[in-house]
C-alpha cells in the first residue's frame, strides 16, 4: 500500500513544473530542457523558495497567466503540426497512390499535388481556379491527384457528395474526367443528384457503363480509408493540399500553393 506522503510529492512535482514553466516561458522567452533537469534536481528547499517567488510574482502580475498559457498553447500546437506532418511524410505513398483518385499530369513529375476536396465545399469551388491555373502554368512539373473527401454529407453514403464523387471516379474511367470536374465545381446553384447526371449526360460517355462504374462497391472502400488516413494526419476539412508530403490546410490562395510547389520543385 502506497505511503500518502510519498504520493503527495509525486502529485506536487509536475505541478511545480508546469507553474515554474509557466513562470519561465514568460519571463525567460523560452524554457530549455536543461532547465527543467535543473528544477526537477532541485531539493525541497530550493523548490519551497521558487515555489514563493513564482506565487508572489503571479499575484503581482496575474495577466501574466494568460499570456503563458497562450505561449505553451503555441509549443503544443507546434508540436502537433510537426506530429501531423511527420505521419503524412512516412504515409505520402498511400495518400499519392491509389486505383481511384483520378490524376492528371506527368507519373514522373517532380511534385505531386494532392488536393482533398468536397464537391459541395463553397471554399473548394472559390479555390478551384488556383487548381486550374496552376496546371495551366505549371503542369509540365506537376503530377494533379484529386482526392475524393466527401465530407459534407448528413445523409452518409446517400448523400450529394458521395454522389457526385462516385460520379467524378466513374467519369475518369471514360477519360472525360477535368472538364467534367470543372462542371461540377462550377455548377450554379445548389448541387443536387439530378444535375450531376445532366452534367454527366453533356458528354459522349456510355450512361450504362457510367452508372456500373458508379455502383462499384470497391469505391465506398477507397471513401472510408481516404477518410481513415486523413484523419490520422489531421485533415478535417476542404481543401487541402498535401504537395510532396508537406500539408497546407484551406483555400490559402494561389500564393500559398504555388510557393509551396516550387519549394518542392
Amino acid at each position: 500500500m502506497p505511503h500518502a506522503p510519498d504520493a503527495q510529492k509525486g502529485s506536487r512535482l509536475p505541478l511545480f513544473l508546469a507553474i515554474s514553466a509557466l513562470f519561465l516561458a514568460i519571463i525567460g522567452g523560452g524554457l530549455s530542457l536543461v532547465t527543467l533537469r535543473a528544477l526537477a534536481m532541485m531539493d525541497g528547499g530550493d523548490k519551497a523558495q521558487l515555489e514563493q517567488t513564482i506565487r508572489a510574482y503571479l499575484l503581482e502580475n496575474p495577466e501574466i497567466l494568460p499570456q503563458a498559457i497562450a505561449v505553451l498553447r503555441q509549443r503544443e500546437e507546434r508540436a502537433e503540426q510537426q506530429r501531423l506532418q511527420s505521419f503524412a511524410t512516412d504515409r505520402w505513398e498511400d495518400i499519392s497512390q491509389d486505383p481511384f483518385s483520378p490524376v492528371v499530369g506527368d507519373e514522373n513529375a517532380p511534385v505531386t499535388v494532392v488536393e482533398y476536396y468536397d464537391y459541395r465545399c463553397s471554399f473548394c469551388r472559390r479555390a478551384h481556379p488556383d487548381m486550374v491555373r496552376l496546371l495551366d502554368e505549371h503542369g509540365d512539373t506537376i503530377r494533379y491527384v484529386f482526392k475524393q473527401f466527401p465530407v459534407l454529407d448528413r445523409e452518409g453514403p446517400d448523400g450529394v457528395s458521395h454522389f457526385a464523387a462516385r460520379a467524378a471516379i466513374a467519369m475518369s474511367r471514360q477519360g472525360d474526367f477535368l472538364e467534367f470536374h470543372d462542371k461540377l465545381m462550377t455548377h450554379e446553384g445548389r448541387l443536387h443528384k439530378g444535375a450531376v447526371l445532366d452534367i454527366a449526360r453533356e458528354f459522349d460517355v456510355d450512361m450504362a457503363q457510367f452508372r456500373k462504374d458508379m455502383d462499384n462497391p470497391a469505391i465506398m472502400d477507397y471513401f472510408n480509408s481516404t477518410i481513415q488516413l486523413a484523419r490520422m494526419i489531421g485533415i478535417t476539412g476542404t481543401p487541402t493540399y498535401v504537395i510532396n508530403g508537406k500539408v497546407l490546410a484551406g483555400a490559402q490562395g494561389y500564393d500559398a500553393i504555388l510557393a509551396l510547389v516550387q519549394d518542392q520543385s
